[in-house]
């Protein structure tokens, strides 16, 4: 049987009570701390149906507005299979204007007791089925509808293209492995992130307005969110810090990018 051995720690409760005594209050240095920038949101862009890359209508770089189209998606056997919908639809309401007549016909032969209820119930049974069918061939003429629209891949927010992996030739099919055709990121709010100390941590609550120097520029912000983890390696390792702040259309910034964070006096 494995043996367990017990230590008794050195450090009683009142020991660590001193120390943590002696410490200095948990304040945010004068200098501020160190960060990075990173967009405010970053979007992986996939494509929600199968298809061929007809065309890629933006560039690595370029600056978007929400909804602006990124690809578009050959449609051909979309637009077939929504023309099919169509003639099937237009197929079941003829029958479903026959099978109604044919009910009407039914009821009124049998309120003349000349059928019986019976073939009534037939006749009722054949409009619900053709009306359950039209139904049916409603929603399959919607849903191809809304692959049409899916076709054509849309920025889900105002930012930058950070890249583009696909090519204008490339079939793509979710089902089997959805790409990643593109990255988009956001500016407004850009974000810059850091890991601080537990003392800078615990001085930080988020909505406080600090101040984010990039080189020479001094940008408003707020502090988004102080993480109740540490995280990273050493000696990197802290309590993660998020800032939230607009850098404006004309602040040329980049993810990556070195600032610095100062608390507003």
């Amino acid at each position: 049987m494995p043996r367990v051995f017990k230590t008794t720690s050195l450090l009683t409760t009142a020991g660590l009570t001193a120390l943590l005594a002696l410490a200095a209050p948990p304040v945010l240095a004068a200098d501020g701390f160190d960060a990075h920038l990173d967009w405010g949101e970053r979007y992986r862009i996939t494509a929600p149906v199968a298809g061929r890359i007809e065309a890629v209508k933006v560039q690595p770089g370029e600056r978007v507005a929400a909804e602006a189209v990124l690809f578009r998606l050959d449609t051909r056997r979309t637009e077939a299979d929504l023309r099919a919908a169509g003639a099937a639809i237009e197929r079941l309401q003829m029958e479903l204007a026959e099978a109604e007549r044919e009910r009407d016909k039914a009821e009124d032969l049998y309120d003349q007791t000349l059928i019986a209820a019976r073939e009534l119930e037939l006749a009722r049974i054949e409009y619900a089925t053709v009306a359950a069918r039209l139904a049916e061939a409603r929603a399959r003429r919607d849903r191809v509808r809304a692959d049409l629209e899916d076709a054509v891949i849309r920025a889900p927010a105002a930012g930058r293209v950070v890249r583009i992996d696909a090519n204008a030739g490339q079939f793509v099919n979710p089902a089997l492995m959805p790409p990643v055709l593109a990255i988009l990121g956001t500016r407004d709010p850009m974000q810059a992130r850091a890991r601080v100390a537990a003392a800078t941590a615990a001085s930080l609550e988020p909505g406080d307005a600090v101040t984010v120097v990039v080189a020479e520029q001094r940008l408003p912000g707020r502090i988004a969110r102080v993480g109740w983890e540490p995280t990273g390696d050493e000696p990197e390792r802290g309590y993660p810090v998020t800032v939230e702040f607009s850098p404006g259309d004309t602040t040329p910034l980049r993810p990556g990018q070195h600032a610095r964070i100062e608390r507003n006096p």
